[in-house]
């Protein structure tokens, strides 16, 4: 961190730090008691001592330097550990957003060619019961992708076909951004008021062009509107858990606020003072200093989105407060073992130093006095005996120095400590917050797939001919381009042999018959809103170079068109575990100015009964089983806990959060997967 943005607001910084205040104020009136012991010691010894006084002047010179360092460090300390953690936040807000709307721009290039959607603006869209089926089908699209608002078919001539939300009186379009969209080779994603919100404020939305199968000439634009609202709750919701006093927002490229944590105290709408360049700033929010961080998005696999930012704001008059309850460890053991504290150590060496001098003056000024005292002159003697009691005052006064130093930096040492347990234990609800959303995201995929009217149709059929099998091989392929998290998708009929893939590679599991639990299970299910998840299991369905890997497989049954109830079949998608969880667990860890991870960090989630599912340690593989702490194994829903683990000359904090879902996903009852996020920093 810059010494010389510290120095700019060292004032304010200094206010709110009242343990460093009274450290400086100890210090002050111990250098004024020494300035007059040295006094004294000049009018009464200054014959017998003068040299000696010289080096006292020296040595008190020297410890005000020594006291400068200290205050600079501690203010320097404090700042760093408390920006470190906004910084942190901020960057998780923003990124866990852009994740989200990333899977958002597969949606709504998939769901724009779809097969019922192209053929329903393909004939009459007046007909009023075409209209009521059309809108059963993005009812149940919403009904599994719950993070939409409203999803809007319109024609070319910007008249309403379908739409789902029936308070939103609309029926015609005039938004340019439908004219961007026929332009626009993919998606388009808009963040602003629309005719097609009219109430709604400014909503984001994806839009992507409605093409006929035949011509490929445009048909209409399709629009979904993104839960942006409902999104940010849940987010600084979870965030907030461990962040008290602290406001969340995202801004948009000119600094307005679009989201708030607090929008009394910070209201969306208002412009706010972004400070991307420099570690932090300090502005007023309702009247009161607050430290503030921005951040840009590192984007998700390539994609960034709108200019956005990831912004927080923390109470100043709270944010330095005292932690230290939270660190087990006493400051010996934390100064001895952890790697953090070189500057502190050097400040606390540094005064050792000058303070032995200081000892080693007054022992060589007892002699000395010992000697005077015995000395034929009496003004000698005089001074001989005045000397013990002045240079006793300034020994104490040096003991007292050294009592603070010592305090202020075991104070600092435990208070960086609970720091780190507060990050790692933020950094695995991090990492299982990240997994929850991805995994929501497949168990969605998987159940609206098996909806496909061309699956459904074929299947109907008592026999499948080759064109047909290729027609599903084309529509899975094509869906598995859009989902790249997938090795391979796959159908199978009632005695669960596969009938098609999406990668030609897995073209020689066609016909092969499977047996496990969760495809018995997906075979019985008939609600369309229900899937089946297999375990972590090893499985030559994803397998690298014939060597089966272990991953989940998610399921969801195919059912008739004229008979729900009636199971025809179901789809299995094969999730890339291996490279897919790695990731999530590398953007939970910390990472150095370079983007690289923090030496002696590593990141695994694992299940409650100790089965690996990922970690970034290559000695711990998916599917070993390892022995948990009984106090994170005993973790229920959503909760975490962190602590300190000496390990030799080393110390880590290690954080544990249990697995809490996302909106529905494994909230409503129908799938149980009892996961632990595991992140160990060394510190």
């Amino acid at each position: 961190m810059k010494n010389e943005l510290i120095k700019r607001h060292e004032r304010v910084l200094l206010k709110a730090m009242p343990a460093v205040e009274k450290c400086l104020s100890l210090l002050t009136r111990l250098d004024r008691q020494w300035t007059m012991a040295t006094l004294t010691g000049k009018i009464n010894c200054s014959r017998i001592a003068q040299t000696l006084i010289d080096f006292i002047i020296k040595t008190q010179e020297n410890f005000s330097t020594l006291k400068q360092n200290l205050v600079d460090t501690l203010v320097l300390e404090n700042t760093q550990k408390v920006v470190l953690e906004i910084s942190s936040v901020a960057q998780v807000v923003i990124d866990i957003l852009k994740r989200n709307l990333f899977e958002r721009t597969a949606d709504v290039g998939f769901l724009a060619t779809d097969d019922d959607i192209v053929r329903f603006l393909s004939g009459n869209t007046s007909d009023q019961e075409a209209i009521e089926i059309m809108e059963e089908r993005l009812l149940e699209y919403r009904n599994k992708y719950t993070v939409y608002d409203e999803i809007i078919i319109l024609d070319t001539n910007g008249k309403v076909c379908a739409h789902l939300d029936h308070y939103n009186q609309i029926s015609y379009s005039e938004d340019p951004l439908l004219a961007e969209t026929y332009k626009a080779e993919e998606y388009v994603e808009t963040y602003r008021r629309s005719d097609l919100a009219p109430n709604r404020g400014e909503v984001l939305i994806y839009s992507q062009t409605i093409k006929s199968s035949g011509s490929n000439s445009p048909l209409g634009v399709l629009c979904l509107i993104f839960d942006f609202a409902g999104e940010m709750e849940g987010i600084f919701k979870n965030l907030l858990q461990s962040s008290e006093d602290t406001i969340i927002m995202i801004l948009d490229q000119k600094g307005k606020a679009i989201s708030s944590s607090d929008p009394i105290k910070a209201p969306i709408g208002r412009p706010y003072v972004m400070s991307k360049k420099d570690e932090f700033n300090i502005i007023k929010v309702d009247g009161e200093p607050h430290l503030a961080k921005t951040v840009e998005t590192k984007g998700y696999q390539g994609f960034l989105g709108l200019t956005w930012y990831g912004h927080v704001l923390q109470r100043m008059e709270t944010c330095f407060g005292n932690e230290n309850d939270d660190c087990s460890l006493d400051a010996d053991t934390i100064r001895n073992k952890a790697i953090f504290s070189g500057r502190l150590i050097q400040v606390e060496e540094a005064s050792e130093n000058v303070l032995s001098d200081l000892e080693l003056v007054v022992q060589n000024g007892e002699i000395m006095a010992a000697k005077k005292c015995i000395a034929p002159n009496i003004t000698e003697q005089m001074e001989g005996r005045a000397l013990p009691n002045i240079l006793n005052e300034i020994k104490k006064i040096g003991d007292q120095v050294q009592h603070v130093f010592q305090s202020s930096t075991d104070e600092l040492l435990k208070l960086a400590s609970s720091s780190r347990l507060h990050e790692v234990q933020f950094l695995a609800q991090l990492g299982i917050d990240i997994m929850d959303r991805n995994l929501y995201e497949r168990a969605n995929d998987c159940r609206w797939w098996a909806l496909t009217s061309d699956f459904r149709k074929i299947m109907e059929k008592p026999k499948i001919s080759d064109d047909e099998r290729d027609h599903m091989r084309n529509i899975l392929h094509y869906i598995n381009s859009l989902y790249t998290v997938y090795t391979n998708l796959f159908i199978y009929d009632r005695s669960g042999r596969i009938i098609a893939c999406s990668n030609p590679d897995e073209f020689r599991q066609e016909g092969r018959a499977l047996n496990g639990q969760h495809i018995t299970e997906t075979l019985k299910l008939t609600d369309s809103q229900r899937y089946c998840v297999s375990s972590f299991d090893s499985t030559d369905l994803y397998s690298e170079n014939g060597m089966p890997r272990h991953s989940y497989i998610y399921n969801a049954s195919i059912t008739s068109l004229q008979n729900q109830s009636h199971v025809l079949g179901g789809i299995g998608i094969v999730f890339d575990s291996a490279p897919e969880f790695l990731s999530m667990l590398n953007d939970a860890l910390p990472h150095d100015s370079n983007g690289d991870i923090l030496e002696g960090s590593e990141g695994m989630f694992v299940g409650t009964d100790g089965k690996i599912v990922a970690s970034t340690n290559p000695k711990h593989k998916p599917g070993d089983k390892i022995d948990i702490p009984t106090e994170f194994r005993q973790l229920s829903y959503g909760e975490f806990t962190s602590e300190l683990v000496e390990e030799e000359d080393r110390l880590f904090a290690i954080g544990c959060a249990h697995s809490a879902g996302y909106r529905e996903y494994k909230r409503d009852g129908g799938y149980t997967n009892n996961i632990l996020s595991i992140v160990r920093i060394r510190i």
